[in-house]
């Protein structure tokens, strides 16, 4: 039988999300049996809390894979071991979170260091172990926990936390992970002893065989096409054809290099001419501006040196010495001005000049040099189009050398592979050959062990599959009885083993393992259940009530007559005002188990909110009218309403315990107000968690007295004619149909 754990207590402390209070510093609570509620609002560590009594079970370890399990070895991975760590301001350097819990008939005491994980206290029924290194203290609480549990191995531990036990914000499907549910059912079903180790031990065999077979497979895949490729060169000629195309290559290469130095020097030549004619032009225009500074001397006398020698260096072409233009129009405004006797800078008329017989601004002499000048301008201008032929050859000629270069590497590479010589391609084939052999008998001898590694575990799943088989009715009566508390469709789950091959080949063995699928009616189905296989098939509220049922129901089955523990966030986002009711009634009924499972805990976390869930949880939804229209179960059928003085026990107030948030700074009196009202809504004057609760106000509908009145009561509707004193006929036909507003009493209640 298997042992699952049932938490009776934690203590967190120098944890700086958990204050606590002066006289109470720190977090420390008492799980009561039946239903335990972590009040709180977001931000104060509901989640971060549930989260540390997961990581106190199961160390700094968790299942691999983030969604599915698939085809992963079945051993646990690591978990960040610093989560805890990153919440603190302090590095949760002293901090440290201890549980009390048992297994069985085994009372565990564990304290855990929160900066790092690290067991650092240990006891079994009140018998501590010494103090070791932290991974030799984590050796020592594995093998007592898989001793009191009953189970084969600390990972199998992990598997049931982590797919029954807990249901967490990251919502671990198991309805809909093929590989997780089979790999629970074979946990849960059977021998748990040595069969369930030989199980894992021969499922991760047979992963391992197929891992290494298909890279044995790739060896001998890469040696099977060189070996071919060798025996093709020998036969086909392929080493002389290789000898040919590498000396024609290395002549190609020869004959660009010539062509490739011809194209540089003939371009480096033209670069040599054109820079001379620069010079000549350089030097032509300096003489031309010479002489016509000294021309512009008797044609401007007035003008100062400074001026003439401007005018005279725009004149020759060289430009203007003042913004540096040198634009033909800038030259031509010029020339034109004074060929007119205008000044080119005022524009007055000149009234003395004289023009010369060639050219209105210069001699004969200056005609010449300009006529220099524009022939080494004309010579310029022709040189630059077979330069840029020559640029042009010279590029694409080096970059044909450089892909020739490459070829002939490549030719040389495969030559010098194949062993340049025919003796040398023989000897290489018979090398590629043995090894081949080699590796094919090594791939031949993984597939014999994969065989009969597969007849063993064959077995193994067959026989699973019977005894899953054989109590499958049950795990789909109790799953029944719990999913109707969360759905108004009809939702069954029926057995339907899986088969399938083990690995990522094809054509190998396959395999049956046991698998529930479920099955559902709907808005357009509404006689007839649907199988839904994907977790797509569903909507996401009803993905997480269809698990959280199976888990309920597998908890069940499991432990009929033991303790066992569930811990959840509650779903009261994902439930509409009917369904709140119907889903507490069930946890509650989950939670309160008679006989051996009487010490069973439900462990929920919820918001302070006006979804009902924390009163239904504890048997006191406060609108007893609309509860006797949605629930099924007859009165004597549920379990007894948590009596309000016990309430506070049933609860961990983190509104009091931890940090405050801005939110609970500024709002504090209305957050618990909201929650007096949602642990206490029967209204009574006691002390509650965080200080005197007052008798709430007559529910909306009602006069101090019970009466009904005239105004419109958000769920009953629209009442008219008058109040209807409590003690009326018309009050006790309410009562007798189960439709007052007010907790009926009960010799259970």
């Amino acid at each position: 039988m298997i042992n699952f754990p049932v938490l009776t207590r934690v203590r967190v402390l120098d944890f700086a999300m958990y204050a606590g209070t002066d006289a109470k510093p720190g977090l420390d609570h008492i799980f009561v049996p039946g239903v335990n509620v972590i009040v709180g609002i977001n931000g104060l560590g509901k989640t971060t809390l549930l989260t540390m009594l997961l990581r106190a079970l199961t160390g700094a370890t968790d299942v691999p894979g983030n969604d599915d399990l698939g085809d992963r070895r079945r051993r646990i991975v690591p978990a960040d071991r610093f989560w805890f760590r990153r919440r603190a301001p302090d590095d949760a350097v002293n901090a440290k979170v201890t549980i009390w819990f048992s297994l069985g008939d085994h009372e565990f005491e564990v304290t855990r260091s929160l900066a790092n994980l690290d067991v650092v206290e240990l006891s079994v029924d009140q018998q501590p172990f010494p103090t070791a290194r932290g991974n030799e203290m984590e050796a020592t609480y594995r093998d007592q926990v898989v001793a009191a549990s009953g189970l084969s191995s600390f990972e199998d531990f992990v598997f049931l936390i982590r797919y029954i036990v807990f249901y967490l914000e990251d919502r671990r499907s198991l309805v809909w992970d093929a590989a997780a549910q089979g790999d629970v059912l074979g946990i849960l079903v059977g021998d748990h002893g040595e069969r369930r180790g030989q199980y894992v031990d021969l499922f991760n065999e047979l992963l391992s065989k197929d891992s290494e077979y298909r890279n044995v497979h790739a060896v001998v895949y890469k040696r099977r096409k060189e070996f071919d490729k060798q025996t093709s060169t020998i036969e086909g000629g392929q080493i002389e054809r290789l000898v040919q195309l590498v000396e024609e290559r290395r002549k190609d290469l020869k004959a660009l290099i010539v062509r490739k130095n011809e194209l540089a020097q003939t371009r480096d030549q033209l670069r040599e001419q054109m820079e001379n004619r620069r010079q000549e032009i350089h030097e032509g225009r300096a003489a031309l501006a010479t002489q016509l500074n000294n021309f512009y001397e008797s044609f401007f006398p007035q003008l100062d040196s400074p001026a003439r020698y401007l005018l005279a260096y725009f004149e020759a072409g060289a430009g203007c010495l003042v913004c540096g233009t040198q634009t033909p129009e800038a030259t031509e405004r010029v020339t034109s001005k004074l060929y007119m006797n205008t000044c080119p800078v005022c524009g007055s008329p000149i009234e003395e000049g004289h023009r010369p017989a060639n050219d209105p601004h210069a001699g004969e002499e200056i005609e010449q040099q300009r006529e220099g000048i524009a022939a080494a301008e004309a010579d310029l201008a022709a040189m630059e189009q077979p330069l840029r032929g020559a640029e042009q050859g010279y590029s694409s000629t080096a970059a044909e050398l450089v892909s020739i270069t490459s070829q002939l590497a490549s030719l040389e590479g495969q030559l010098k592979a194949l062993g340049d010589s025919l003796p040398n391609v023989i000897e290489r084939r018979d090398e590629l050959n043995k090894t081949l052999i080699t590796f094919e008998a090594a791939l031949n001898q993984l597939e014999v062990e994969r065989i009969e590694l597969a007849g063993q575990f064959r077995q193994l799943t067959e026989a699973i599959d019977q005894e899953v088989r054989a109590i499958s009715g049950q795990i789909e009566q109790a799953f029944a009885k719990y999913i109707r508390g969360f759905l108004a469709e009809q939702c069954e789950i029926k057995y339907t083993p899986r088969v399938r091959r083990l690995g990522q080949r094809a054509n190998t063995d396959l395999f049956t393992f046991p698998h529930f699928i479920p099955a559902l009616t709907s808005g357009v189905h509404r006689n007839i259940t649907t199988v839904r296989e994907a977790g797509q098939s569903v909507s996401e509220s009803q993905k997480e009530f269809i698990d959280l049922a199976f888990r309920m129901a597998l908890l069940e089955l499991a432990a009929p007559n033991a303790p066992t523990m569930l811990i959840l966030e509650t779903p009261e986002a994902s439930l509409d005002s009917v369904f709140v009711p119907r889903a507490a009634d069930l946890l509650r009924r989950f939670a309160t188990r008679l006989n051996g499972a009487h010490e069973t805990r439900l462990i929920a976390s919820s918001n302070v909110n006006r979804e009902q869930m924390i009163p239904a949880l504890f048997g006191a939804y406060p609108d007893q009218r609309f509860y006797g229209q949605v629930v099924d179960e007859t009165a004597i059928d549920m379990p007894p309403m948590i009596p309000i003085a016990e309430r506070a026990s049933h609860v961990l107030d983190l509104l009091t315990i931890a940090v405050p948030t801005r939110a609970l700074e500024r709002f504090r009196a209305a957050y618990e107000e909201e929650r007096d009202q949602a642990i206490y809504p029967d209204g009574q004057h006691v002390e509650g968690l965080g200080g005197p609760l007052h008798r709430r106000s007559p529910p909306h509908g009602f006069d101090a007295c019970g009466n009904l009145t005239a105004t419109r009561h958000p769920l009953l509707g629209e009442y008219s004619g008058g109040p209807v004193l409590r003690d009326s006929g018309a009050w006790a036909g309410l009562e007798e149909r189960g439709l007052s507003l007010l907790p009926r009493r009960s010799a259970r209640g």
